[in-house]
């Protein structure tokens, strides 16, 4: 691929490595309250997200850690609506420091070859988040490697909108041709950006829901983010 722009996402991308976030919070919920269920996690994830959305409960200058615990919260917010008798009483901190601790590992894995991606290409973020993207990518100490932060809460559109690319490819004065979008959602990241012309990399995971088979919208299709080094 000879484009010289590279724009990620970054929730269940850089910070995960393809995993969903429910299963990253499911793991550590299940330390403390072994007996949760799969629908009752997912009830408490939907929950959480929503109620963020809703009532706009992140602040622009909040990092990862602020970010993570107020999800945990909402999710034990809604365990105890759901009526559930926890084994253990809520471990809000724990989650979520290990939840940020999982996502800083990731970061730190991956940013040797954004680093050295810049060298020849132009990177840029377009992510669904909640207003203070920028505020963790500084705390991660990556926010330099992109030239441009696009996110949903300052849009105010969410992905798969359009928008956001265009938003994204407007910024850097380029076109959807000249630009590499890298995503672990098919239908979210690599979909809208192959209908704006733009090549594809799918970061194939473990997804919320039965990864699709039939992916032709996908230029290349990785399972590891390091991967990229070799398809582009």
């Amino acid at each position: 691929m000879n484009n010289k722009t590279i724009i990620f996402d970054f929730g269940a991308t850089l910070d995960t490595n393809g995993i969903h976030w429910f299963y990253v919070f499911k793991q550590e919920h299940l330390k403390y309250n072994s007996f949760l269920s799969d629908e009752q996690l997912r009830d408490a994830y939907i929950y959480g997200e929503q109620t963020i959305a809703k009532q706009h409960l992140i602040n622009s200058e909040d990092n990862f850690l602020q970010t993570l615990i107020v999800k945990v919260g909402l999710q034990y917010e809604r365990l105890f609506q759901q009526g559930v008798i926890l084994e253990n009483m809520y471990h809000i901190q724990e989650v979520a420091q290990a939840c940020y601790l999982f996502a800083k590992q990731n970061i730190l894995y991956v940013k040797p070859m954004l680093e050295d991606l810049t060298n020849d290409y132009r990177l840029a973020i377009v992510s669904n988040f909640y207003g203070n993207l920028e505020s963790v990518l500084r705390d991660y100490g990556i926010r330099d490697l992109f030239e441009v932060v696009i996110e949903s809460a300052v849009i105010g559109v969410s992905k798969p909108d359009k928008k956001l690319l265009l938003t994204c490819f407007q910024q850097m004065n380029i076109k959807p041709e000249q630009a590499i979008v890298v995503g672990d959602s098919y239908k979210k990241d690599i979909s809208p950006a192959k209908q704006l012309g733009s090549k594809t990399i799918w970061l194939k995971g473990k997804s919320w829901k039965e990864t699709p088979t039939f992916t032709p919208l996908a230029d290349k299709t990785i399972t590891d983010i390091l991967e990229l080094k070799t398809v582009i």
